[in-house]
């Protein structure tokens, strides 16, 4: 069926060329027909009947004058002005009767033609050229006409749209929307044009957004490697100074260089997670048909594993049970695996986790029982980094979360709940 209403709508472009061309060919045909029926119309008003003829009558007199009158009339009327009983030529044998001798002769018409006036003669002639020449005007004027009705009403439109929108993006201008209104090829075609304007407004959006979150990244990751520097630097310039004067026991010399392994291996962790970020920025989302009640049963019966071995509850609701859902598993249960692994480092009863399904988005708020988040966590760019209790950074694994989030067509935010602790709300593309 649907291949069907493709090739229908295909057509619509050919249909109407096709209907303009035949009702172009019907008019000149009409206009043609009654020039034609006009001329010969004419033309036989023009010439005699075929039964005309001329009828001359010849008067001598006695005196020796004479004079001759020819009349065209038919034929009828001719012998009708002949006396019955006088021949087609008749000469009076009466010459002292005082009355002339008249002879009357009937003459067919060979040439009609030659028999008109040259008046007559010139109308005949511009009408049997207005016969021949004018349906051939009349059939340019109709080709002319045909081809440029059908561009003012079917193409006009639309490339002036096309060509308006191809040098607004040539502009960098995406904020405008194209609709010519038709049904056929070129209507399919603007819409065809605003699917990709569409499109590469997302793009942008979304490159425009990476960017400015990559920023903020690298931003945080610059402001969290500064303390681990900064110890492995305090650590080496101790050692350098007690070493040089011999007053450093070796307890000491273990000590500061167990410090600085541990912080060494922080960073180590920042620039695993650095690259973890940048290979899931090139991961390919494939969302897929699931039955999300027995995926939510699946993924809380493995994900409260992790609370039982810190003995907490985990709180799992959802309300999305009875619906199937186009998603990542994989995504989803890596992003719900991460924020609880986070919320455990903090909670101190329970973890609440929380789905709905609004607008084609799945909603998911992970939340704990904890201290909350800190202020510059929330307020600055740092947030984008995971949290250790002490308030120190360990890790980017809300970074790792955004990141994911944003492939899957959704966001992340935090916040602190109103009862106190932290929680975390992602939305995906369902």
């Amino acid at each position: 069926m649907e291949a069907v209403k493709q090739k229908s709508r295909l057509s619509g472009l050919r249909q109407s060329f096709i209907l303009y061309v035949l009702t172009t060919f019907l008019l000149v045909a009409v206009l043609s027909a009654f020039v034609i029926w006009s001329c010969l119309s004419l033309q036989n008003y023009l010439l005699p009947d075929s039964d005309q003829v001329y009828l001359t009558v010849q008067s001598d007199y006695p005196d020796g004058s004479s004079t001759s009158t020819t009349v065209l009339m038919s034929l009828n009327d001719a012998l009708q002005e002949i006396p019955r009983n006088v021949p087609t030529e008749y000469n009076s044998e009466d010459p002292s009767a005082g009355e002339p001798d008249v002879r009357y002769s009937v003459t067919s018409i060979e040439n009609s033609f030659s028999a008109l006036s040259p008046r007559r003669k010139l109308v005949y002639r511009c009408s049997q050229i207005g016969m021949t020449a004018l349906p051939v005007i009349f059939s340019l004027a109709g080709i002319l006409l045909c081809g440029l009705t059908f561009y003012r009403r079917k193409l006009k439109t639309p490339i002036s749209l096309l060509a308006s929108a191809s040098q607004k993006i040539a502009g960098q201008n995406l904020d405008f929307q194209i609709s010519c209104g038709s049904r056929d090829e070129m209507g399919m075609l603007c819409d065809s044009f605003e699917k990709m304007r569409q499109t590469l407004k997302e793009n942008y959006q979304k490159l425009w957004r990476m960017l400015e979150e990559r920023r903020e990244l690298q931003g945080s990751v610059a402001h969290d490697l500064r303390n681990p520097i900064a110890i492995i630097q305090g650590y080496a310039q101790y050692l350098q100074f007690h070493l040089t004067k011999e007053q450093i026991n070796r307890e000491k010399v273990l000590s500061a260089a167990d410090h600085i392994m541990q912080t060494a291996q922080r960073l180590d962790r920042y620039t695993e997670s650095l690259r973890t970020i940048s290979r899931l920025e090139e991961l390919e989302i494939r969302p897929r048909p699931v039955s999300f009640s027995r995926l939510s049963d699946r993924m809380f019966a493995d994900l409260s594993l992790l609370t039982e071995k810190e003995h907490l509850e985990l709180n799992w609701k959802n309300t999305v049970s009875e619906q199937e859902v186009s998603l990542d598993a994989k995504i989803l249960y890596r992003i719900l695996e991460n924020l609880i692994g986070n919320a455990v480092r903090f909670a101190e009863k329970e973890i609440c986790v929380r789905f709905s399904c609004k607008s084609g988005m799945l909603h998911v708020t992970v939340s704990d029982d904890g201290s909350g988040f800190p202020d510059k966590i929330l307020n600055s760019a740092s947030r984008y980094a995971s949290i250790d209790s002490d308030g120190t950074h360990s890790g980017m694994g809300l970074a790792i979360c955004r990141v994911l989030c944003r492939n899957h067509g959704g966001s992340l935010t935090l916040r602190n709940g109103e009862k106190g602790g932290a929680a975390v709300s992602f939305t995906l593309s369902v």
